[in-house]
């Protein structure tokens, strides 16, 4: 049933046992029940109306998997945070928090599991993060922190998901060290800078990444094509006695703003493993020889789902 019917029945369940029945006079668990099926907007207008609601509203099972936007942090009261603890929220978004305010979101909300840091100006701040000993997905996004990330990565092994995304004055053997350090990723999205990661940098941090199975790459501009074994990480040299390296069992890849010829035809042939491809391309039509797709969906045996944002690769495709 669609979510919105969903809202419906339950607005007119309410509205019935209301009008037929003191709200006391039900289990408090009922309640919850037809609170799961509300909206987040009637969840708060139904907050609002009274004080025995209240309580019901912010029980927690009502709000797995919400996220909560912070900003100005120093501006929310005792009992805001107070709301957010008997909510059990574990994901937050984090805008333009200063050092103070992280120590306040630790001291207030220590079990986030999934934290999205936009605009942070102050690379300390990211040291506060290691205070959080349960985050398991972490977001860095249009932030200013200059080096000293890497530093501040380090201690948080516990990460399985890391976003990264418009970084600013944040050298890129900065931010690639930084990724290298999160040995236990399992999903990675790197959607920095106008260009693709060079071939042999890339190389020594997917060797890093050993659990990585889903990668989301901004690909940018590139004059001609990246080499045909861009995304073979066996053939890199250096870390030979690592038990580490090995062929990359990503099952998810994703290629953002992409356009062809940047990866050549041979460029997924050593991914067999891969279960599903998205491939955003840049709104330009290129001369059918040079678009690859048609190739590289010979040599994925296992691909199960294909997702393209392209007019003109999908009438290429049909052709």
């Amino acid at each position: 049933m669609p979510a919105g019917k969903k809202n419906e029945i339950a607005a007119i369940a309410l509205d019935m046992a209301l009008r037929t029945v003191g709200a006391a006079q039900l289990p408090s668990e009922l309640w919850v029940h037809v609170f799961g099926f509300l909206s987040t907007t009637d969840k708060l207008n139904i907050r609002s109306s009274c004080k025995y609601f209240k309580k019901m509203v912010d029980h927690w099972s009502l709000w797995k998997g919400n996220t909560v936007v912070l900003k100005k942090l120093c501006a929310y009261t005792s009992q805001f945070w107070t709301t957010l603890r008997r909510r059990k929220i574990s994901s937050v978004v984090v805008q333009k928090a200063s050092l103070k305010e992280w120590k306040l979101l630790a001291l207030s909300l220590p079990w986030l599991t999934t934290i999205a840091v936009e605009h942070c100006f102050d690379v300390k701040a990211f040291e506060m993060l290691k205070q959080f000993h349960n985050l398991k997905r972490l977001a860095i996004r249009r932030c200013r922190c200059g080096q000293g990330l890497s530093d501040a990565i380090v201690p948080l092994q516990q990460v399985t998901h890391f976003s990264v995304c418009e970084m600013h004055c944040a050298p890129r053997s900065d931010i690639i060290s930084a990724v290298s350090k999160l040995s236990h990723l399992t999903s990675l999205l790197y959607h920095e800078g106008n260009h693709p990661i060079p071939r042999q940098t890339f190389h020594l941090m997917l060797n890093r990444l050993p659990h990585l199975k889903h990668l989301s790459l901004k690909m940018g501009t590139q004059h001609g094509s990246l080499p045909d074994d861009y995304f073979n990480i066996s053939k890199t040299n250096g870390f030979a006695e690592d038990p580490h390296v090995g062929q990359p069992g990503l099952t998810s890849l994703e290629l953002l703003d992409y356009m062809d010829p940047t990866l050549p035809e041979e460029a997924l042939k050593c991914l067999p493993s891969l279960q599903s491809l998205a491939v955003d391309y840049r709104d330009r039509a290129v001369d059918p020889s040079r678009c690859h797709l048609k190739t590289w969906l010979r040599e994925l045996p296992q691909l199960a789902v294909l997702n393209v944002a392209s007019e003109y690769v999908i009438r290429q495709l049909s052709n």
